[in-house]
């Protein structure tokens, strides 16, 4: 049987799954390849394909190759739309200009960016003279305060993700020394200020804050700053090559986290521990959500946090829409969704949303600000005149490697990706979840009302649902 009859198959399968509105519609007819004529509608695809940041280009271009072959899988009768890749290397003078190249043509719909995020407010101008919108996979422009009219995030916030992880670290863990370690761009700089602002809120001081090179690298010197200033916690922002090095080099340097009594220095009950614990520095690595990603067994410790949204786990999670989207991707792609290709699938599928919308506007950015509490592989989704971001700080949590028994998963997970929902950091409370009503049926036992109070965590039928006294996570 060829992979074009099983992912067919699978699609009329996955037709029955979206009576509920859980996910995108997938039509039964024959898909058709994607073309490369002079007709077809396009949907672009600006990414870095090569270098250091070429992680980006890859995960984007799986998940909007297999977002393009949903579009067209419509009626014969509906314009062909056409996935046009162009690699903009890492510059971001580059990456704005084929953003522009893109927005020239008239047959252009949209397009998927995964290069350099402060490049994309330059094409402001063309995609506004263009009618079309730039939806962000890979970092934040909303915390940057550079969004524009025409460009949309589908990447969740640092400002969001900071404070879930400030709250954690401050109240769960009650640590008092808190460090930073970014990377020297405008990612990193987002970060470092969302850090701070949280952390404030919260009584609390960021006690060191560390920067290294863009490109990533091992973080030596930073991190030997970090032993100095005996931060009992790291807050880690690098892309995903730089952040495993580092993990490499605590462990190679016998710095690697083992529980929150063994990290603590300041906090420690005794000034005995205290200087003992300074001696054998071992802190806790609580990351941005590029840091959940695969790791190598050997990397992927106990305790180690990471901030995304649930939708992360689209790869296992028993949520429909999840499940629609990850048995498409494996149906197309005969491998899972381990990384971010959910970000692009959804932003073509929003891309196509608004194209598919019988209205006169002309100005498919406006028409995307319409939509509202759709789903397309994750979760709901809600855009408006001044809210251009598609993940809701409700649904920013916290994920964890889990110590061996803690995980109620109930599922095998691939062993180079082994994070799991932290209970307490999908939880104001620290008690009941802060998970979608919609979502309670799937996510614990005995169906809970959406209209009740939500669940206890202690319920949960995934991830660690352990109390604060958990002396690892």
């Amino acid at each position: 049987m060829t992979l074009r009859a099983v992912f067919l198959i699978l699609c009329l399968a996955l037709a029955a799954c979206q009576s509920d509105g859980n996910g995108p519609t997938f039509p039964v007819s024959t898909p058709r390849e994607s073309p490369t004529g002079s007709n077809s509608l396009i949907v672009g695809l600006v990414g870095t394909s090569t270098g250091p940041g070429s992680w980006r280009g890859d995960h984007a271009f799986r998940g909007a190759d297999l977002g393009v072959h949903i579009l067209n899988r419509r009626s014969p009768d509906d314009p062909v739309v056409e996935l046009r890749t162009l690699d903009d290397q890492g510059d971001p003078e580059r990456a704005a200009e084929l953003v522009e190249e893109l927005a020239s043509s008239e047959r252009t719909l949209g397009v998927v960016y995964a290069g350099p995020p402060e490049a994309l407010p330059r094409a402001e101008s063309a995609l506004a003279e263009a009618g079309i919108p730039a939806l962000l996979t890979f970092g934040d422009l909303y915390g940057a305060r550079r969004l524009t009219p025409h460009v949309f995030q589908v990447s969740p916030s640092l400002v969001w993700e900071a404070r879930t992880i400030a709250r954690y670290l401050v109240r769960d863990r009650r640590y008092r020394t808190i460090g930073l370690l970014a990377t020297d761009s405008m990612t990193g700089r987002v970060a470092r200020r969302a850090l701070k602002d949280a952390l404030r809120g919260l009584g609390r001081r960021l006690a060191i804050s560390v920067t290294s090179d863009a490109d990533g690298g091992t973080h030596e010197a930073a991190l030997r700053a970090l032993e100095r200033r005996e931060v009992e916690a790291v807050v880690l922002e690098a892309p995903p090559p730089a952040g495993a090095a580092t993990l490499a080099h605590l462990m190679e340097t016998g710095a690697s986290y083992r529980s929150t009594a063994r990290a603590r220095i300041a906090s420690a009950p005794t000034r005995r521990r205290a200087r003992a614990h300074a001696r054998d520095w071992r802190p806790q690595i609580v990351g941005f959500d590029s840091l959940v990603t695969t790791l190598p067994e050997r990397l992927a410790r106990p305790g180690l946090i990471g901030s995304d949204s649930y939708a992360r786990g689209a790869h296992y999670l028993p949520i429909p829409s999840f499940e629609a989207f990850r048995r498409a991707y494996v149906g197309w792609w005969e491998t899972q969704p381990l990384n971010w290709e959910r970000r692009a699938f959804e932003a073509v599928q929003m891309i196509g949303w608004a194209w598919r919308q019988e209205t006169e506007e002309e100005d498919l950015a406006l028409v995307l600000e319409d939509l509202e509490g759709e789903r397309f592989g994750g979760l709901d989704v809600t855009f408006g005149p001044d809210d251009h971001t598609s993940v809701d700080q409700t649904a920013i949590g916290l994920w964890v490697v889990p110590r061996p028994g803690a995980a109620p998963h109930g599922r095998t997970l691939p062993e180079n990706l082994p994070w799991v929902p932290l209970g307490r950091g999908f939880s104001i409370d620290g008690e009941t979840t802060d998970f979608a009503a919609r979502d309670w049926r799937y996510l614990f036992p005995g169906s809970p009302p959406r209209n009740g109070p939500a669940p206890k965590l202690r319920r949960a039928l995934v991830g660690v649902s352990s109390p604060r006294s958990d002396p690892v996570h």
